[in-house]
């Protein structure tokens, strides 16, 4: 939950209304990929927020989404 709550990054997806949410946690330097589906009004309306994928990602490829992909939010 933390990661959705409060994300170091939100990155442009290649899906509409989707976001990539990156975290990284202090305890042991751990990056992670969030993969978030958000619901607009114009979805069904049997559909809901939706986690689609999470994994723990490399610094090469935490790197290599921030230098390809359009950052929509950054922590500060």
């Amino acid at each position: 939950s933390e990661i959705v709550a409060e994300p170091d990054f939100i990155i442009e997806a290649n899906k509409p209304n989707t976001a990539l949410i990156l975290k990284s946690f202090n305890d042991g330097n751990e990056p992670f990929k969030t993969i978030l589906r958000l619901v607009t009004s114009s979805d069904n309306k049997v559909f809901k927020n939706s986690i689609i994928t999470f994994m723990k990602i490399n610094n090469k490829e935490w790197d290599r989404l921030l230098r390809n992909k359009k950052i929509l939010y950054k922590s500060e």
